[in-house]
Formats: C-alpha cells, sequence, structure tokens
C-alpha cells in the first residue's frame, strides 16, 4: 500500500507548537496522507501504545522536557520488534541534531520551513522502506533508513553552517567554493538536479563572486556545467568523477570520526 490510499493512520506527526502541527496535518491530509497529532512526548508515546497501526513519526526535534532525539531513543527501545522509521523536522538546525538523528537511523533530517510536499515525499520514502523490509523479512537491525545514510549524513555536514554561524560572526569563515561542494554532494545523493542559480544563492555569496569560484573548480576539474535535458534554457552543475571520489574521501573519513557507518 503506497501513501495514497491510508485508511487508519501510519504516520504520526510531534510537534510542540499546535499551528505548525495543525498546518501539516491538514495539508498532508490534503495530499491523501491522514495523520495521528501530538504535542508532546508523552502523547506521541501514548498514541504509539495504543495504535499499532502507526509505522511511520515525523517529529521536531526541540521540544519541552523530552525533545525529538529522546523521544525516538524511547520508542526503539519500546518497539524494539516493530521499529518506527523517523522523520526529523528541526527549525534549529545543527551538526549535533543530525548527527543524533543519524545514529538512530532516521529515513530524514528536515529544516524548516517547510511544506507538506516536502513531507510528503519523505513519507512516501518511509513507506516504501517499511514494506520492503515486511516483505524482505529482515531483522531490526537492517534498519529502514540504511539506504539514507549518506544523503542525511550530507546534510548534517551542510547542518554544520548553523553550529559556525551561531558561535561566530556570521561570514566570518564563509568559503563559496566548499559550501558549492557540499551543496553539490547533498544533490547527488538525494536524485536531485541543480542549476548555476540554485548554487549560487546557496552559496551564500555575492553572484560574481559564487561565479567565479564555480569557473575555479571547473578549471580544477570538481566539477562540470551541462545543460538541463528538461529545460536547454537551464545549465546545470553536477561534480565530476574526481571532484565525486574527493567528496566521497571526504564524507568517509568524517562520518568515522562520527563512528557512523555508511553505505
Amino acid at each position: 500500500m503506497g501513501v495514497s490510499g491510508m485508511s487508519e493512520p501510519r504516520v504520526l506527526l510531534v510537534d510542540d507548537d499546535p499551528d505548525i502541527l495543525a498546518e501539516l496535518s491538514e495539508g498532508l491530509g490534503m495530499l491523501g496522507i491522514p495523520t495521528r497529532t501530538a504535542e508532546t512526548a508523552v502523547a506521541a508515546l501514548d498514541l504509539v501504545q495504543k495504535h499499532e497501526a502507526l509505522q511511520i513519526i515525523v517529529t521536531d526535534v526541540q521540544m519541552p522536557r523530552i525533545d525529538g532525539i529522546e523521544l525516538l531513543q524511547k520508542l526503539a527501545m519500546r518497539r524494539h520488534n516493530r521499529p518506527m522509521a523517523a522523520i526529523v523536522i528541526t527549525g534549529h538546525a545543527s551538526l549535533d541534531r543530525a548527527v543524533g538523528a543519524l545514529r538512530l537511523q532516521a529515513v530524514d533530517f528536515l529544516q524548516k520551513p517547510l511544506s507538506a510536499e516536502e513531507v510528503a515525499h519523505s513519507i512516501a520514502r518511509a513507506i516504501s522502506l517499511v514494506e520492503d523490509q515486511a516483505v524482505s523479512g529482515e531483522a531490526e537491525e537492517a534498519a529502514p533508513a540504511i539506504g539514507h545514510a549518506r544523503p542525511n549524513y550530507l546534510k548534517a555536514l551542510v547542518a554544520a553552517r548553523a553550529d559556525r554561524d551561531a558561535i561566530f560572526q556570521a561570514g566570518l569563515f564563509s568559503d563559496p567554493a566548499w559550501e558549492m561542494m557540499l551543496d553539490l554532494a547533498v544533490a547527488e545523493a538525494s536524485g536531485r538536479p541543480i542549476s548555476v542559480t540554485s548554487l549560487c544563492i546557496a552559496s551564500g555569496a555575492p553572484t560574481t563572486t559564487a561565479l567565479r569560484r564555480i569557473d575555479d573548480l571547473k578549471d580544477a576539474g570538481l566539477i562540470d556545467r551541462v545543460p538541463d535535458p528538461r529545460d536547454k534554457r537551464r545549465i546545470l552543475v553536477q561534480l565530476t568523477q574526481p571532484g565525486r571520489e574527493r567528496m566521497e574521501a571526504f564524507v568517509q573519513r568524517q562520518a568515522a570520526r562520527f563512528g557512523i557507518k555508511l553505505d
């Protein structure tokens, strides 16, 4: 069974902001995804105990008393034989939180503000993984999120920008070229094309500076420009094989420091 056509809700939304919770629940409902909602971790645990049909949890990280990461830890212990696939959302991205979500093998790590469509996309992947696991009969050690460890870890590295800017003066250590390489790696791991314009915006640098850095990376053989097959007026940017190999070496080395095994 896919996302649409669900009768008994299989998705639990957890957020201490009732307005966000209501808006997201309504938006997902309009997309054919019925949900149950909880404003606290305690209420979420109670709902999980009462409703066996719940398979996916979408939880905010920053909540009073019991935060989202601790909630997932408690759920992992209580539903050891039938673990729930987790999607973590936060309005305050940080490397610490992203790595915490990764250690609990979350399917996705999303940053607010986000749309119901974006969450629905993650839910669809989570349900697909849960159903594949049920069909194959794999043990819980083969966690449903394992195929997403790489893109999620790359998102964790991107989230480190927030840590840096929160501690130091914003822009003090800006490096457009490195930000671009990270964004390209995330886009590739997520199967998402990225245009020259989008890459310039994501770098946080003035457009002229960003374009120069794109030229520098191209001259170094790390990236390439290619026409968008769906829109010839748009130019996409992608990693070259040498660029991909160097990013892979970096990601593997950094993941090892956190004790994270990537697929």
